[in-house]
């Protein structure tokens, strides 16, 4: 078993916090050194999906034109929409 050296300081916090939180010390910096491990997230790389795999709602609202200026009184867009979907889909 390996042995990880605090001051008093730090050791007093990490004890005061997993008391807070229903831990061990020890259970607060296992967890703290798995959530920082690099080791754990080497493999993990995040890749972005293509418009084309996400549903089609969704892909109509993130390729709607964003032509021209929202009216002031059109506080969310919503109006601005409506009138994209009544031109898109004939309404």
């Amino acid at each position: 078993m390996a042995t990880i050296t605090l001051s008093n300081a730090v050791y007093n916090n990490a004890k005061f916090y997993a008391e807070r939180h229903n831990l061990s010390v020890d259970e607060f910096v296992v967890m703290l050194i798995n959530r920082f491990s690099t080791a754990k997230d080497k493999g993990k790389k995040f890749e972005m999906l293509p418009i084309e795999s996400l549903d089609p709602q969704l892909q109509d609202i993130l390729n709607m034109p964003r032509k021209g200026m929202i009216d002031s009184d059109d506080v969310n867009g919503e109006e601005a929409r409506m009138e994209y979907y009544k031109e898109k889909y004939l309404l």
